[in-house]
């Protein structure tokens, strides 16, 4: 017997015979009480600080940590969430990463000498994966928004993943400069595409959606316009800290008829 264990490597050997001056230590994760002790997982002091017993950071918002299925049912109200919430691995999560790019709309070529006058302007970055897991395109968002006078019909058709909303009120727009504004706040990363309305009512009071009726939208899904977002591309308050802004130039398409 003892010729043949010392022909066996030690680690085999401990595999069927107690080793002396091992002791068992908890695997963190498996629900099992390895060591014993009475303690399972991340109630065992073996588990402390280890990656499968850090609380996930789900980050802040109203509904953030709660479980879910859909964006929807994180939400409490898209505008008064920034950065809006997702559903990320089954739980309401603020992705705490997010910049504030600028958007020009440029109408000189469609919408210069019309009649129309609009009065806001509206954005979203909507992911090129719906909460299905099914592709979306420009031709899913404009079909889900095919009414002109529901501003939140994208919203309230739950299917869509939006990670930034903005609604800006145009005043006194002069179309043949095109209009600039702030985008609020939307999330860093890649895999979204933009879809912007002017409309022909301000921000409503509650919802701050659009009001009115539509007067144009436009789509953009294709690089270099939707290229991945990084940190750097943040647009500070102030234009003499510049730095890398992110500047989105959309050609509007001419107003729908």
């Amino acid at each position: 017997m003892i010729r043949w264990l010392a022909a066996v490597p030690a680690v085999l050997v401990c595999l069927f015979l107690a080793c002396p001056g091992e002791e068992k230590r908890e695997v963190c994760g498996d629900g099992l009480d390895n060591d014993g002790n009475g303690l399972i997982d991340c109630f065992d002091r073996d588990c402390l600080g280890q990656p499968a017993c850090i609380p996930p950071d789900y980050g802040l918002c109203s509904k953030c940590s709660q479980p879910c299925t859909t964006q929807v049912s994180c939400v409490t109200s898209y505008m008064d969430e920034r950065p809006i919430p997702l559903c990320v691995d089954g739980h309401c999560t603020a992705l705490q990463k997010f910049i504030q790019p600028r958007v020009e709309l440029n109408t000189s070529m469609y919408w210069q000498g019309l009649s129309v006058s609009p009065q806001s302007a509206s954005t979203r970055f909507i992911k090129k994966i719906a909460n299905d897991g099914s592709a979306v395109t420009c031709a899913t968002v404009s079909s889900i928004a095919s009414d002109r006078t529901a501003s939140g019909a994208i919203e309230a058709s739950g299917t869509l993943v939006i990670q930034g909303l903005d609604v800006t009120r145009v005043t006194n727009p002069m179309l043949g400069q095109g209009i600039s504004y702030a985008f609020v706040n939307t999330q860093t990363g890649g895999d979204y595409l933009i879809w912007t309305e002017l409309w022909g009512g301000p921000p409503d009071s509650t919802t701050k959606l659009p009001t009115g009726r539509r007067f144009g939208y436009g789509c953009y899904e294709t690089l270099p316009t939707v290229a991945p977002l990084v940190p750097e591309d943040n647009c500070p308050s102030t234009t003499s800290d510049a730095g890398t802004c992110r500047v989105f130039r959309l050609l509007m398409p001419p107003p729908e008829m």
